[in-house]
């Protein structure tokens, strides 16, 4: 993980005292709602007049991918604000904010699964099943 994500959640927990993206984003006034949107996005954030909201899926509101897919709109919200219409107007760099919205993720709920369960998981697997991370194809 880089030194700034690494700066970032810490500097998250310590002011808030948890790495679930949930509590995160109501303790930042992040509205959220679960919607149909489809099967792709299961998630996307937008904003109202500077405000924050994320749109989840409905079909994961009952599955451990629900973490997964919070904890990557959140790092838009605390990492890409200021880029919203420059995300949206331009394909070329989608690419390059998703991966660090991916990365984000995957080290909150790694910190997470620390919170929870007291060490690392030993299998990637184990944070597959309770957070929904993406599946490896190898």
């Amino acid at each position: 993980m880089n030194d700034h994500l690494y700066k970032l959640i810490r500097l998250m927990y310590n002011r808030y005292g948890t790495h679930d993206p949930f509590v995160l984003s109501d303790k930042l006034n992040v509205e959220r709602y679960w919607s149909s949107i489809g099967p792709n996005p299961l998630g996307m954030t937008s904003y109202d007049d500077g405000q924050p909201i994320v749109t989840l899926s409905d079909s994961i509101k009952d599955k451990p991918q629900r973490y997964f897919v919070m904890a990557h709109e959140l790092a838009h919200i605390v990492e890409h604000a200021d880029l919203a219409a420059y995300y949206v107007t331009n394909d070329l760099n989608k690419g390059k904010l998703e991966l660090q919205a991916d990365k984000f993720a995957i080290a909150l709920l790694t910190n997470l699964y620390v919170d929870e369960v007291g060490e690392l998981p030993e299998k990637y697997d184990s944070l597959v099943y309770m957070y929904g991370f993406p599946k490896l194809h190898v």
